[in-house]
């Protein structure tokens, strides 16, 4: 930047240490007392000053314009001397303004009269022919003259200013460092940019100051740059944010003149493909490294946003990189369009989304695959078999077929193997599965120990038949897991297609009705599915909701049954049994509901309200017969309640409503319930025995009791199973068996209660082998409260000889 430099001389008679505003400026001047002398020196003093004026502001717009414009400016060298050559030019005009403005005023002050030509030069204010702040100062700091702007800057009147220390307009330390070192130096020009504090805000000041031909004094002009740093501040920060965004984004740019056909690609856009900033700089190479699948669709979506069709262009694709590997990159851009509305560009920016897009693919195929076994899992099979459905509507001949799989056994091993090797024979067994299937059938496991096969495009129902046959004798063959060897088996139900499904889910549905069907009728084969096998779930769904219905509007009812001593007739106890009154079926069997509320878990509240209800009736017999005290109430506890862990709690909680003794209670339970977990039930047994409450084996001799655990669970009775009293009369081996079981239990210090007792010679024989009591038809049937209660009156049965 060139020094501003103003050498122009001021008469020798102007006083430079005047401290009066430029109205009384001409008023010091010693003027010759002669007229003509007086106007010829006035006139040249004016002459003077609008020169000196003029030059100053020449000299100020072009260095201003020049700081202003060149620092910032975003064109090249030419176009940077050209805009100086203008500036020269419009300073040269300003000259040649001031110099027509001077004749003009020598024209117009040789034709006043000498007092009003002193008056016009005494109201002129050279400063005020500088469009921005200034003023004249000496070497002591105080001010001379300032002009207008610089006064309306501080709202104030020249003359206020006139003859103050400068310290008065601005008494910043830095300002004042800078006005008095100026003065100390030899330079006649100078200029500084300063930071000054005001009491309101910080200005940005570029300070002009040039010394006068008047000795130890000074001309300073200032131009305020806090706009423009300001702006430049807003610019350089915005331009950080725009680079730090972008090196924070990763992102490559591209920009497309669509006009010249141009393309513009950054450093980082290549290095996404593995390429140097002097390869790939055409639209061709980057469109042919498109994959091919993928290079039409960017053709048009491009296409669609030339056309406004879109607003933006965004697409996802992949391309190859150097290293000849594809990666997924995200493309955006946006049409730049002129003032007429045509597009000549489009910018846009290129992200690598190569790990997204493997995330994506990794989740895609987990929510379709199974964890655990790879196979496909329940949704995925479903859209496959959504497929096949849809295939045999259009194809008349097209028929498929769907195999349910479940593993026989499998919770045994889990329990007794641990989980880890029951995760091992899931794994194994799919890997069998896969192994024996044709190309385009499909194995999926559901859950747990459930798979399922879809078969397709088969001939008749034998291909399925015979596939299912060859699966059963693969998975048969032991699997060697962790060092163990392991069995297992597979119940299957088969469904076909040519029952015309409209839905993926009720194909599933009747595959799993006859694979259940399967496992109900022996287990390690399978079952072709019918329509009678639908109705019987049908009716068996109908079932479950009447029973929870039932539940809810008491529809249950207990019977009672005697157990009558074979000794002396005398009623000792009764059975609780539950009956069901349906309101559309009437009197359902328990061994129609019994095994369905097993099933669904209603056995559980069923259970409790028989207890509660048995134990309430049984109060009220001990009130109304007072020679009854020592009847006891059997009850029947399903293998779901036995392994409630409030079992004891819960027991304690009747017996203490009911007001009913422990010892008045007997509680029945099966051997296969005991033997499940023998330790767990043992321990059971002791909590219930320590309450007081009797315990009874049922169905003694049918399960797989072991005869080692029997003497030690605290049990006070067998009951032998009415299987072997059928045909104690008729069949020796029955007749031993019962024998045994007598002998066994009076051994063991246990009473013996003999079911199904039904005629006079089951009595007899009974009675001959010394067992205790007896339960059935011939004592009487299962009855109500009422005539339980007309039993009890008359305290001994009398047997019915009619059923002899």
């Amino acid at each position: 930047m060139e020094k501003l430099e103003l050498n122009q001389s001021l008469p020798e008679n102007i006083d430079p240490s005047c401290h009066c505003s430029y109205t009384n400026f001409d008023t010091q001047l010693k003027l010759p007392s002669h007229p003509t002398s007086t106007a010829n020196i006035s006139r040249k003093f004016t002459a003077l000053q609008v020169t000196i004026a003029l030059f100053l502001a020449c000299n100020f717009v072009t260095f201003s314009c020049i700081f202003y414009l060149l620092p910032n400016s975003r064109y090249g060298p030419t176009s940077q001397a050209i805009a100086v050559s203008l500036l020269s030019i419009l300073a040269g005009i300003e000259v040649l303004l001031a110099y027509w403005a001077f004749q003009s005023r020598h024209i117009e002050l040789s034709a006043i009269p000498y007092d009003e030509q002193q008056e016009k030069l005494q109201g002129r204010s050279v400063f005020d022919l500088i469009p921005l702040p200034a003023y004249w100062i000496n070497s002591e700091l105080k001010i001379l003259a300032v002009n207008q702007h610089l006064a309306q800057n501080q709202s104030l009147r020249t003359d206020d200013l006139i003859g103050q220390p400068i310290s008065f307009y601005n008494s910043d330390c830095h300002f004042i460092e800078f006005i008095q070192g100026f003065f100390s130096q030899g330079e006649q020009s100078i200029y500084k940019e300063l930071e000054i504090q005001t009491d309101t805000c910080t200005r940005n000041l570029l300070m002009v100051a040039q010394k006068s031909a008047l000795e130890n004094t000074a001309i300073l002009i200032e131009i305020d740059l806090t706009a423009r740093q300001q702006r430049e501040t807003v610019m350089r920060e915005s331009e950080e944010r725009y680079v730090l965004a972008l090196q924070a984004t990763n992102d490559g740019i591209w920009d497309w003149n669509l006009k010249t056909n141009a393309i513009y690609f950054s450093s980082r856009w290549k290095s996404m493909l593995d390429y140097s900033d002097n390869e790939m700089n055409s639209l061709d190479e980057w469109f042919c490294r498109i994959h091919p699948g993928d290079v039409e669709r960017i053709k048009m979506e491009m296409l669609n946003h030339l056309s406004e069709l879109n607003s933006k262009f965004e697409s996802e694709y992949r391309i190859l990189c150097k290293g000849k590997t594809y990666r997924w990159m995200l493309s955006r851009g946006i049409i730049i369009r002129d003032a007429s509305g045509e597009a000549y560009r489009i910018v846009g920016m290129q992200s690598d989304i190569t790990n997204r897009k493997v995330t994506e693919e990794q989740l895609l195929h987990d929510a379709l695959h199974d964890a655990l076994t790879g196979l496909p899992n329940r949704v995925l099979f479903m859209d496959r078999l959504s497929h096949a459905i849809s295939l045999a509507k259009r194809r008349r001949n097209y028929l498929f077929a769907v195999l349910f799989f479940d593993l026989d056994r499998f919770k045994l091993i889990n329990d007794s193997l641990g989980h880890s090797v029951g995760d091992q024979l899931l794994i194994a067994v799919a890997r069998r599965l896969e192994k024996y299937l044709r190309i385009g059938d499909t194995v999926a496991r559901l859950g747990g120990d459930e798979f399922t096969i879809l078969l397709e495009d088969i001939k008749d129902e034998n291909v399925a038949t015979n596939i299912a046959n060859r699966l059963q004798e693969e998975l048969t063959r032991s699997f060697n897991l962790s060092g163990n060897e392991v069995f297992t088996s597979a119940s299957i139900g088969i469904t076909l297609s040519t029952f015309n499904y409209e839905r993926p889910e009720d194909l599933l549905r009747d595959a799993d009705i006859a694979m259940y069907r399967a496992k109900a009728t022996g287990k390690a084969r399978y079952e072709v599915f019918n329509t009678t096998m639908h109705t019987r779930a049908a009716a068996l769904l109908q079932l479950e909701t009447d029973l929870r219905r039932g539940l809810e509007r008491r529809e249950f009812q207990l019977y009672y049954q005697p157990i009558v001593s074979l000794k002396t007739n005398a009623i000792t106890g009764f059975e609780a049994l539950i009956r069901w009154q349906h309101p559309q079926r009437g009197l359902v069997s328990p061994a129609e509901f019994i095994p369905v509320a097993e099933e669904t878990g209603l056995i559980v509240p069923i259970g409790w309200w028989v207890l509660r209800e048995a134990c309430r009736q049984l109060s009220a017999w001990k009130i109304q017969f007072p020679e009854s005290q020592s009847l006891v109430m059997s009850i029947n506890l399903s293998a779901k309640q036995f392994t409630q862990t409030n079992l004891v709690e819960e027991i304690t909680e009747i017996l203490r409503e009911t007001d009913v003794p422990a010892n008045s209670l007997k509680l029945e339970i099966t051997e296969s319930v005991i033997m499940d977990n023998a330790e767990i039930a043992t321990t059971m047994l002791f909590q219930l025995q320590s309450l007081g409450i009797q315990l009874s084996i049922d169905d003694f001799g049918t399960g797989y009791s072991s005869l080692a655990y029997l003497y030690r669970f605290p049990t006070h009775t067998l009951k032998i199973d009415r299987s072997f009293i059928n045909k104690i009369d008729i069949d020796s081996e029955q007749f031993e068996i019962v024998r045994t079981i007598v002998t066994l239990a009076a051994n063991l210090g246990m009473d013996v209660v003999a079911e199904g007792v039904e005629t006079l010679k089951h009595l007899a024989q009974l009675k001959a082998l010394n067992c205790g009591s007896g339960q059935g038809y011939l004592f009487s049937k299962p009855v109500d409260s009422q005539m339980a209660a007309k039993l009890l009156q008359e305290q001994n049965i009398i047997v019915d000889t009619t059923l002899i």
